[in-house]
């Protein structure tokens, strides 16, 4: 894991996404690539580029990134989106054959569900279930938590409707009810009891699981996500925003398509947003993934999460408004336990997903959970003492 959230490119978007890249490709190349990036369309001629320069060069698994890195971009209706997925997805597990070798799938929906199975050599302390948000791929999540298979955690990371492969090769889209693709997991590998990690979007829908699937007993929103649309309407303002809003309350289909046409011929980031938003969701319209997103918030579902709550927020996140981590936190009222952890500029995890220094919050998991043995343990201790106990 590498230290610190560096300045690799002007543009933020681009910025963040290459810090993304870090993880396993050199920042000084990164950089040089960057130069000629000023648009989507050079990023994702560069991106290409570079992958084929490293792929000629034998590094697998930069190439691989490289792949990734440029289907990012790619709008969903390049051709080449697919064939850059798959030459990812064949680099990868090339570069990483001890990977390669753990992963299974989950039948769901008519489809599968990716899934990547790492078991500990020794005892197994726990078992931990995990998956990304609107952008992310199985792949970085286990990068992100390896750490956590040394600690003799078992890790069930697993990619649901609207990511990876469920959505590229199976055509799932995602849906709000994140509780049925967990179940399927949980059942398929006869899990009864588990902590379940949600990055990004997964803060929106690991508690939202967690609300409905009793067997989840320790959950991880890795970046709040109260409200999912809230995220989308900060980006233009909050005067347009709330015009969008009262647009897509009315049900004026044509006014919110025509508002969002405008926005994107001066916001290219934003029209990939709603572009991915639409592939991932499987809406036909701008107007229909704003109703899709519309669904995608905490207010009705919080008070019923009864488990432990980890919830981690950067004090920048350019994505996710600072307020929503509060408003998260403070609707859990019925959960057994609530922790925040606010990361700071100083820890270089201050981004969105601490992109910067991932390694603070698998520490922070870490801590959390041997926090929660030992409060187990002890209530353990405490409770037949209490029950013997002469009444007055």
């Amino acid at each position: 894991m590498k230290p610190g959230y560096m300045d690799l490119h002007t543009d933020p978007a681009f910025n963040f996404f290459m810090n993304r890249l870090a993880w396993t490709n050199s920042p000084d190349e990164l950089r040089e690539v960057g130069t000629r990036i000023g648009t989507m369309e050079e990023w994702v001629r560069e991106m290409l580029r570079a992958a084929s320069k490293a792929e000629a060069e034998g590094r697998s698994l930069e190439a691989a990134n490289f792949w990734r890195a440029a289907e990012f971009y790619m709008s969903t209706d390049d051709a080449g989106k697919l064939e850059a997925y798959d030459r990812f997805l064949e680099l990868h597990d090339k570069a990483l054959p001890e990977l390669a070798a753990r992963r299974t799938s989950v039948p769901f929906q008519g489809g599968e569900l990716p899934v990547i199975d790492l078991t500990p050599e020794g005892p197994v302390r726990g078992t931990i279930l995990a998956h990304s948000g609107f952008d992310g791929l199985v792949e970085e999540m286990v990068a992100a938590l390896g750490p956590l298979v040394e600690a003799d955690y078992r890790i069930i990371a697993f990619e649901g409707p609207g990511q990876g492969a469920a959505l590229r090769h199976s055509g799932l889209h995602m849906q709000p009810d994140w509780e049925k693709p967990v179940g399927a997991v949980l059942d398929h590998f006869a899990v009864d009891d588990c902590t379940l990690i949600g990055m990004s979007l997964g803060g929106y829908l690991a508690p939202r699981a967690s609300a409905f699937e009793p067997r989840i007993q320790r959950v991880v929103a890795w970046g709040a996500m109260y409200d999912f649309l809230e995220c989308f309407a900060r980006g233009i303002g909050r005067l347009k925003s709330a015009a969008l809003m009262a647009l897509i309350r009315a049900g004026a289909r044509a006014q919110v398509n025509a508002a969002i046409t405008r926005v994107a011929r001066s916001n290219p980031v934003g029209k990939w947003a709603v572009g991915h938003g639409m592939h991932v969701s499987g809406a036909s319209d701008p107007f229909d993934f704003f109703k899709w997103a519309r669904r995608m918030n905490l207010r009705r579902v919080s008070d019923r999460v009864k488990q432990d709550v980890l919830i981690v927020m950067g004090t920048e996140d350019h994505l996710v408004p600072f307020e929503q981590v509060h408003e998260q936190a403070k609707a859990l009222c019925n959960a057994r336990s609530v922790t925040v952890r606010i990361a700071s500029a100083q820890e270089q995890g201050a981004q969105h997903c601490q992109i910067g220094n991932p390694q603070l919050v698998v520490d922070e998991i870490l801590r959390w959970l041997e926090g929660l043995e030992r409060r187990d343990e002890a209530l353990a201790e405490t409770r037949p003492n209490l029950l013997s106990a002469p009444r007055a």
